[in-house]
């Protein structure tokens, strides 16, 4: 029953994202995002988590962090991570610089099995520092807010060879961004909401993800609603330091 009401309340946050773009007039854009997420174990609860990300156009991220996990229940695996990240900020408009954030973040998951169904729910926050710009002018000065994401994914197994250790699998997620803060108007606001349908292949130690993303943002100030048609890579890259020191 318990499973059934965070399946139900992830739908109905979906539905209304959806709902509060609805009415809106879109500007669309087509554009390729690339990824790669390394997780080293150095205990049995803990890990290091390293990774990257870069879309043309608009940003790079390069973040790190250390991962602590536990069990909320017998079927319920967690774990959370707190890091800092740094970005590059890229404009469209070629007169205007590239601007800099630096974003402490951290995040707490929770995973569990429903049937062949492996859901994953993840709440991330990042504290956003982000440089301003005057006239295309780089200030040494930076903006403050906080954004608080809820991730939902399912994915499925399609088929596995257990002598090979592979397996192909689907999978499909919803991240939903909210921007809070005393420069963000009204101090809440929606600002991304992300859909993505996909198929990976898992073998060794590693996991290849290609995938479409849906991604509608939302202007800071007044204007037509983004929806990026999205083309995904993410390469999972797993490391473990516990077999060099045994």
């Amino acid at each position: 029953m318990k499973r059934i009401t965070k399946i139900g309340c992830f739908l109905l946050i979906l539905f209304q994202s959806f709902q509060s773009f609805s009415q809106e007039d879109f500007i669309y854009e087509n554009q390729v995002w690339v990824g790669y997420i390394t997780d080293t174990k150095i205990s049995d609860k803990m890990s290091l988590w390293n990774d990257a990300h870069y879309v043309p156009e608009s940003f790079l991220i390069l973040r790190t962090g250390a991962t602590y996990r536990f069990n909320f229940s017998e079927k319920v695996k967690g774990s959370t991570t707190l890091g800092f990240a740094r970005l590059w900020l890229y404009s469209r408009n070629e007169a205007t610089p590239t601007k800099n954030e630096f974003r402490p973040w951290g995040q707490t998951t929770a995973s569990f099995k429903l049937h062949k169904f492996t859901i994953t729910n993840r709440f991330r926050y990042d504290a956003r520092f982000k440089q301003r710009i005057e006239n295309n002018v780089l200030l040494d000065e930076f903006e403050f807010n906080w954004r608080w994401r809820y991730f939902l994914m399912a994915s499925y197994p399609i088929s596995k060879n257990i002598e090979k250790n592979t397996e192909w699998y689907a999978y499909s997620f919803n991240e939903i961004l909210f921007d809070s803060g005393k420069n963000i108007t009204n101090s809440f606001r929606l600002n991304q909401n992300r859909f993505t349908l996909g198929i990976g292949y898992k073998f060794d130690t590693m996991k290849i993800q290609i995938g479409y993303i849906n991604m509608i943002k939302n202007p800071p100030v007044s204007g037509n609603k983004i929806m990026a048609n999205t083309a995904m890579l993410m390469v999972f890259h797993n490391f473990d330091l516990r077999k060099s020191k045994k």
